[in-house]
């Protein structure tokens, strides 16, 4: 193992966390490229290997149909639950993960806890300082409306 990530005592990503940083970089790269998410995920498929496990790409697929088939629903709610926030303003961090979250907060049974700690971790790692504080008062009220 490499010395590093012992110092650090950062654990590789394996499994589901993978799996959801993968789902984060296609809609977050879907979102800077202002290009619909499933046919970048088509072009994704094609170039990375990062996901070779069938249940990983078929969480992949579920989300990417979901988050497709959902997205002004998505970002109608998302938009409603922010403050002096325009969603176009806000960084391409926080709206991918916002996107993601609220697609499952409205149609994934998934405990909110889970949702939550999700965002909120990747949030830390690709954010802002303060994203992560964003993101979760965000999702706080957009499950509070919703659950």
């Amino acid at each position: 193992m490499d010395k590093d990530f012992e110092e650090q005592n950062i654990k590789p990503k394996v499994g589901r966390r993978l799996t959801r940083d993968e789902l984060f970089k296609i809609v977050f790269e879907a979102e800077i490229l202002n290009k619909n998410i499933a046919e970048l995920y088509a072009e994704y498929s094609r170039r990375e290997e990062a996901l070779k496990n069938t249940n990983e790409i078929q969480f992949i697929e579920k989300y990417i149909k979901g988050i497709s088939d959902n997205i002004d629903l998505i970002k109608s709610e998302i938009k409603g639950n922010m403050e002096n926030w325009e969603l176009q303003r806000i960084g391409n961090v926080e709206r991918a993960l916002l996107i993601i979250s609220t697609y499952e907060v409205l149609k994934e049974e998934l405990a909110t806890e889970i949702i939550v700690n999700e965002a909120v971790e990747l949030a830390k790692e690709y954010g802002e300082v303060k994203s992560h504080e964003f993101i979760n008062g965000v999702l706080a009220k957009i499950i509070k409306k919703n659950r």
